[in-house]
């Protein structure tokens, strides 16, 4: 068994694993209400016959066949809706930004998760959107702008150095990691151990420099689209052993199969939760804190 999973997963969750690797995904939509409104974006659905289900106030989905119908839509390139995988929705959600904060996505390329947030922030408020890649960060302000993000600044930097630069800034931070991606592209990919332990030492960095940068009160969101516990828990128990007085907090998953986070120092890391992918959900690592 790759990667020791069953140490984390029992033979039936592995099993769904493994098949939702060997299935075409459903297609999740964010519906953008910077530019439109639910009514009117249904109608333009139902107007070319494209069958859907409403699963909350944002988001829809549809037949993984649809895709390409979806994308061809003159409403797709006007920007008002997002093609976004519903467990990245949910990483966004979970934040409980507000109207009037102030709001860090960490790793924000290409974009969705941000809109995300303007979307809840009603673009009110100050959003700061960090990307290290240039050619990603490109594609971010060019993401931004279409979708009409309008309280967000863009900055080309490593992110690791966010916590020295602001600290005790923002009221919401959303560190959506780098990592290995095995739970979103699969075990084919080739990593070497070295990169796994460089990843997670990366993680690390990161969650500490977010940290620096929270208000006290304030509450962050950390997540991975990866299996791995060196870069999940153990993100997590570091943070819980720093210099930091931190605080689990509960998630809403939306009825979203997940299994809890585990670990054998920390009884409330189970707060954090493992999203069992499927035909909708990729598999996602989400745990919530509030520093006190």
């Amino acid at each position: 068994m790759p990667f020791d999973l069953e140490q984390i997963y029992d033979e039936a969750e592995l099993e769904q694993i493994y098949h939702s690797f060997k299935i075409p995904k459903k297609v999740c939509v964010f519906l953008n209400t910077l530019k439109t409104t639910a009514k009117e974006l249904e109608n333009e659905f139902l107007t070319l016959n494209l069958e859907f289900e409403k699963i909350n106030d944002f988001c829809y989905i549809f037949a993984a066949n649809y895709k390409a119908k979806l994308t061809q839509m003159k409403a797709f390139n006007e920007a008002l809706f997002y093609i976004q995988n519903y467990s990245s929705y949910l990483c966004a959600k979970n934040l409980g930004v507000f109207t009037g904060a102030k709001v860090l996505d960490m790793c924000a390329a290409p974009g969705g998760k941000s809109i995300n947030l303007a979307n809840f922030m009603q673009n009110r408020g100050e959003l700061a959107c960090v990307e290290a890649s240039k050619d990603r960060f490109f594609i971010l302000q060019k993401n931004l702008k279409n979708y009409g993000v309008k309280i967000a600044r863009c900055f080309l930097k490593d992110a690791k150095s966010i916590g020295r630069l602001c600290p005790l800034k923002f009221d919401r931070i959303l560190l959506d990691a780098p990592c290995s991606t095995l739970a979103k592209e699969g075990f084919k990919l080739q990593r070497s151990a070295k990169e796994f332990k460089e990843l997670a030492k990366t993680q690390k960095k990161l969650l500490h420099s977010a940290l620096k940068a929270l208000k006290c009160g304030g509450e962050l969101v950390y997540s991975t689209c990866t299996f791995l516990k060196e870069e999940n828990e153990e993100v997590i128990e570091n943070a819980l052993r720093s210099e930091f007085q931190l605080e689990l907090l509960e998630l809403d998953l939306e009825g979203v199969s997940a299994k809890d986070g585990f670990s054998k120092n920390y009884e409330e890391l189970k707060k954090s939760k493992r999203i069992l992918p499927n035909e909708i959900n990729d598999g996602f690592f989400i745990a919530k804190f509030r520093k006190i």
